[in-house]
């Protein structure tokens, strides 16, 4: 298995996953300096199952509105519009998981739920370190483990022989990955990240969130996701396929500027939060 059959699995068509019709129509809307308030209501409106989710979601414990919330115009408001895209493409990418059969070491259901952990967990960590859009280190964890989806779908067998493999290794699922397929699911999820053109810097949230290696991309956005990502392991939420919970890069903390002693406080949340994320979206 040679890495160059990375593009030739990206750039088929049949079998790959679609970013969901009405995220994208969502991001397009957002984009215009036009956009309103009710434009974007109009769009979620399109979606009977994410418009009960949206408004689930405001009318939960966590947003603790004293009055029920029936009107995804006030939902919009109160959620502000990057906390909506997220929604949507939560729900959106339970649908989409949904749809795919579970086998060569993959639970879609357990799959997703890792993805919404490592989701919420990387925006905990990088509203604590105060980064400006939390909101799109969200997306980088809820997408961190795309290309695992891809190789459990194009190549079945030797994804099953990595799930395998790690099992009597005890060494990372990525390298496995490099070992018997030639590329990882980091380098697989970018060409899929590029394709439906999402922002660089959720790319690189995609690409580099092992931290392997020295990264001159070691951003606050990166390491809020490689650190949520072992969390959510640590904390069996979900599960990605990962059989051991991984060695945290030093660099990562440091980067973050976050103190050791504030993670106890910061896990109740994260998993508070997960909780309650699951129980509104499934």
């Amino acid at each position: 298995m040679k890495q160059h059959n990375i593009e030739k699995i990206i750039d088929s068509t049949d079998k790959l996953p679609t970013l969901p019709t009405i995220y994208t129509k969502l991001t397009n809307l957002l984009d215009q300096s036009n956009s309103t308030v009710s434009m974007v209501a109009n769009v979620i409106s399109e979606d009977q199952t994410i418009a009960a989710k949206v408004l689930k979601i405001v009318n939960s414990a966590f947003y603790g509105s004293p009055k029920k919330i029936g009107s995804l115009q006030r939902a919009v408001v109160i959620l502000g519009l990057r906390e909506i895209k997220n929604m949507v493409l939560a729900t959106s990418t339970l649908r989409m998981f949904g749809q795919l059969q579970s086998g060569h070491g993959l639970d879609m259901k357990s799959f997703w739920k890792h993805s919404i952990g490592c989701a919420i967990s990387a925006k905990v960590l990088a509203e604590a370190a105060y980064l400006k859009n939390p909101e799109d280190v969200f997306t980088g964890g809820l997408l961190h483990d795309i290309g695992k989806l891809i190789h459990a779908i194009h190549l079945p067998q030797e994804f099953s022989g990595v799930i395998a493999d790690i099992e009597d290794t005890q060494m990372p699922l990525f390298e496995s990955e490099k070992d018997i397929l030639g590329f990882t699911h980091a380098q697989t999820g970018r060409l899929l990240a590029e394709k439906w053109r999402f922002p660089e810097e959720v790319i690189n949230m995609i690409t580099e969130h092992h931290l392997d290696h020295e990264s001159p991309n070691l951003t606050k956005e990166v390491a809020a996701v490689h650190i949520g990502n072992i969390l959510c392991i640590a904390f069996s939420l979900g599960s990605g396929g990962e059989k051991w919970v991984p060695i945290a890069n030093q660099k990562a903390w440091e980067v973050l500027c976050l103190r050791l002693g504030t993670l106890e406080s910061l896990t109740g949340r994260i998993i508070k939060l997960f909780t309650e994320a699951i129980s509104i979206l499934e």
